[in-house]
């Protein structure tokens, strides 16, 4: 029996066309299916929005996530087509959000608009409706043949097809004789449910050499609940007579805003046990990001400081595994 998929289209550079202002995202999600020639599946199409991605905000992410929430059970799958720049964002931010996940809900979008000559909308389109009709549950990206876990999304080049990595956990390939799965998960067989609601008082702050704490102070004093600091290597921070950031993150964790430390490096991520500097921010109560991205730090934090009700209670929500 041929598979249901709900296409939900947000716009983006896969929906674009030329303007006299440059290209923005004008295409419908039916005038892309009418590119793509015959499927494996049957589609219907919703439009959600027609957006450049970094205009998305996090209420964007509400939308398709309660989208998805709401047919859920009338689908075997779901495609979003979406702009490359926050996509990552997007799919950690629906990672978080919809929880035991029965169907499999596919990202994608492309470098090149999907009328344009020489696009990979096509190709990354097609990808994500075949990877759909898998039936493999939970949140992917699908880009330039790569499946990559939603939480481990990272964009990495502005102009490659191959625009994406999969951080610290590569999941599967789409070759021609199908898709080749490192792990192919199954349903934990709890009941779907949609976890919605985001703190947006979160930043992160990128450290440079001379970086002065004082700038922590202020993003304290501005109401910020909660930090990330991409440090240096292993999530390193300043601990030096000229600039130690230990005592700003004593008193940011003492008015109750989260520190998570995280790492500028892209692979790895960050072990806060391994040097002097990391022992110290630890100790002064800063929480370790461990391997995840920026991105789905940035979103766990949001949630955890919107929905947990003691201190404990965010440290163990940031700490447990992706």
């Amino acid at each position: 029996m041929m598979k249901r998929i709900l296409m939900l289209a947000t716009g983006g550079t896969i929906a674009c066309e030329p303007s006299e202002d440059g290209l923005v995202p004008r295409l419908s999600g039916g005038a892309m299916l009418e590119r793509l020639g015959e499927l494996p599946c049957e589609v219907s199409v919703r439009e959600l929005m027609n957006l450049d991605s970094s205009n998305l905000q996090p209420e964007d992410w509400e939308t398709m996530a309660r989208a998805v929430a709401e047919a859920h059970d009338d689908f075997d799958g779901f495609v979003i087509s979406h702009g490359t720049d926050t996509l990552a964002y997007t799919a950690a931010a629906l990672h978080q959000m919809l929880r035991h996940l029965a169907r499999p809900v596919i990202i994608t979008g492309s470098q090149l608009p999907l009328a344009m000559e020489g696009s990979d909308g096509p190709r990354n389109l097609r990808d994500a409706f075949f990877t759909a009709c898998e039936g493999v549950p939970g949140v992917y990206v699908v880009f330039h043949g790569d499946v990559i876990d939603g939480a481990r999304a990272k964009k990495m080049h502005t102009e490659r097809f191959a625009a994406y990595a999969s951080v610290n956990a590569p999941l599967a390939r789409i070759t021609p004789e199908g898709v080749q799965w490192r792990e192919r998960r199954t349903s934990d067989g709890k009941a779907f449910s949609l976890v919605a609601g985001l703190e947006r008082r979160v930043c992160v702050l990128k450290l440079i050499p001379g970086t002065r704490p004082e700038l922590l102070d202020m993003l304290v004093d501005a109401g910020y609940r909660g930090i990330i600091i991409e440090g240096f290597g292993a999530g390193g921070v300043p601990n030096d007579s000229r600039g130690s950031f230990l005592p700003a993150i004593r008193r940011a964790v003492e008015k109750g805003v989260v520190i998570v430390c995280a790492s500028q490096c892209v692979f790895d991520g960050v072990d806060l046990s391994r040097y002097p500097i990391g022992v110290l921010a630890a100790r002064m109560g800063a929480v370790s990001g461990g391997d995840k991205t920026v991105e789905t730090l940035t979103v766990r934090l949001m949630q955890a400081l919107y929905h947990c009700r003691s201190m404990e209670d965010v440290r163990a929500f940031m700490e447990r595994p992706v």
